[in-house]
């Protein structure tokens, strides 16, 4: 063998030592509350309007880092409904946010954002303008669900975004018919607000908290999940998708799915805008079809910093992991969302159409 193709197959093997080296170092595993709230410095606050007579909901979810986050996003859907994204772009001056809202409503729901900012406001959290002075960074993204069971009119406000970052602490996240998942539905299913959270073996955690309100399904004939296999810790009762797929018709401008996930690792805005690009993967995976013409479908990334290594070779690793942690977040929010039956409207939960399946 001559030298130079020695050097190349030394150079190959090398390569693919490294490959598996970086891979390894990806190994996951959920966290303590498989929820967002296991990032450290994340907290989250709901507030969920449920008509009783109607079964008609509506709701806010608050993502709070009181000590600020280092922002990004990604929006790849064809109907946006999103307040503040300008601002997450890498050129642009705020390096952190304070909170990020994920609200039904469709863009009268982005009015709930006002009412966080007056709750952080109180608390003196913000980014400073002037002596005892702050603006909270808020960015936003809503979904639609007005007039579902309820008059059109029912829709969040700020009344709605200060109740939720009131209540906004850290620990287990209630999950299903809840916040921004209240009103949610998904490829002709009960939708819902689902989390979950990833471990890597080196110590970075990552989490994310989506509601799903799709226009695709996220699961197949049979019910079986189309991110299924991405499954940690034994935390889904089914196997990956082997039914037959289905697209289900929709109403235009309806839909999209938002979504927050959160680091622990310190990463720049540049990296985080990566890492959301990265996550947006792991909604196309666990839904079909995903960002269409009326899906707004947006993801937020909030990055603590509390694990203070630089994380520049990092990013594909805790990139991978948000989108896996975003798929199986998605597969939650199904399994826990409930059916509404009152009066003239009804739309089955996944338990329901497959109760073989939930007995887990």
């Amino acid at each position: 063998m001559s030298r130079d193709r020695r050097s190349s197959s030394y150079a190959c093997a090398a390569a693919v030592f490294t490959l598996f080296s970086v891979s390894a170092s990806w190994a996951q595993t959920p966290g303590p509350l498989n929820a967002i709230t296991d990032v450290p410095g994340i907290e989250v606050g709901q507030y969920t309007s449920t008509d009783a007579t109607s079964g008609g909901g509506t709701g806010t979810t608050v993502v709070v880092s009181r000590a600020g986050a280092v922002g990004g996003v990604s929006q790849r859907g064809g109907a946006p409904g999103t307040r503040e994204t300008d601002l997450l772009r890498p050129e642009n001056l705020v390096e952190k946010v304070n909170a990020v809202v994920l609200s039904g409503g469709s863009a009268y729901g982005l009015a709930a954002a006002d009412g966080v900012m007056l709750c952080l406001e109180a608390q003196g959290i913000g980014f400073p303008v002037g002596p005892n002075q702050v603006v909270p960074i808020v960015p936003s993204a809503i979904l639609f669900d007005p007039g579902r069971c309820a008059p059109f009119s029912r829709r969040p406000d700020a009344s709605f975004g200060l109740a939720a970052c009131n209540a906004a602490s850290g620990g287990p996240v209630q999950q299903g018919n809840v916040g921004a998942g209240a009103g949610a539905r998904s490829g002709g299913s009960k939708g819902g607000l689902g989390t979950a959270s990833t471990v890597l073996s080196n110590g970075i955690i990552v989490g994310a908290i989506v509601a799903v309100n799709s226009s695709g399904r996220t699961f197949d004939t049979e019910g079986n999940f189309y991110a299924g296999f991405l499954e940690l810790g034994n935390e889904f009762p089914l196997a990956p998708p082997t039914g037959a797929d289905v697209v289900p018709p929709s109403n235009l401008l309806q839909n999209t799915t938002i979504a927050v996930v959160a680091t622990s690792a310190r990463l720049t805005k540049a990296q985080a805008t990566k890492v959301a690009q990265m996550a947006d993967d792991g909604l196309a995976r666990a839904i079909k079809p995903s960002h269409g013409v009326g899906d707004g479908d947006t993801i937020f990334v909030m990055a603590t910093g509390t694990d203070t290594r630089d994380a520049t070779n990092l990013v594909n690793g805790i990139g991978s992991a948000a989108a896996d942690t975003l798929s199986r977040a998605v597969v939650h929010a199904i399994l826990a969302a409930q059916s509404i039956h009152v009066d003239s409207c009804n739309v089955k939960s996944y338990c329901e159409q497959f109760p073989q399946k939930c007995a887990k």
